[in-house]
Order: structure tokens, then sequence, then C-alpha cells
């Protein structure tokens, strides 16, 4: 017979101390999210631009003018880009099998963040 569990169960993710790699896996999926849902966008907006001369400048010129037109940019270019190192990652991972220890994964996870940052650091110079 199966005895009963009375641990209490916290499902509130806030107050769980993930490890790095656990981080790095969900923030994965969330970027892969955002890249999903923006995607329709970047494709619009590119046919639009390259519908003709005017509404190329007309495009040129909102983004020349709107902060939040380059804040959405800015945060496509760096969701797609944690998303794509950490894809890279997954992708060594298995096909090489480095990353599957606990080590060379924590190791993996910081170098994406940290190859991320320096991305971030520089969309934003590049952007603003």
């Amino acid at each position: 017979m199966i005895e009963k569990d009375n641990r209490p169960v916290n499902l509130n993710l806030l107050t769980i101390s993930l490890p790095i790699i656990g981080l790095s896996s969900i923030l994965h999926r969330i970027s892969g999210l955002a890249v999903f849902f923006s995607f329709p966008l970047v494709v619009w907006l590119l046919s639009v631009s390259l519908k003709s001369e005017e509404s190329f400048l007309v495009l040129s010129n909102l983004y020349q003018t709107s902060v939040v037109i380059k804040i959405l940019t800015y945060l496509i270019l760096v969701g797609f880009s944690y998303h794509l190192l950490a894809g890279i990652k997954k992708l060594i991972s298995d096909a090489f099998g480095f990353g599957e220890t606990l080590e060379s994964g924590r190791l993996l996870s910081w170098l994406v963040f940290g190859a991320t940052f320096v991305l971030a650091i520089l969309f934003l110079f590049y952007l603003f």
C-alpha cells in the first residue's frame, strides 16, 4: 500500500534556489517563446521595408525617432542572441557530450550568460 506523503510542497519558482543549469534551461524556453511570438512582427517589418523606398524611409524615420521601437528591437535582439547561444550549448552537449557533467554544464551555462551579456552591451552601444 502507498503511504501518503505529508511533506509540504513548494511550487513557487521564485522561492526555489535553482542551479545555474536549470535557470539556463528555463530562460532558453522563455526566450524561445519570445522569439516565436516576435518572428511575425520582424517578418512583417521586413516585408514593409522592402515594399518601396517610401515605406523603408517611413520605417527608418520611425526607428530613429521612437525610443520604444529601439527598446523593442534591443529586446528582440538580446532574446534571439540568448536563445541562439543556449541552443548551440544544447547542441554541443548532445553531439559531443560536453556539458553533461555538473561542472561542465555550469561552465557552459556561465559562458552562455557571459556571451549574452557582452552581446547585450554591444547591441546597446550600436542601437543607442
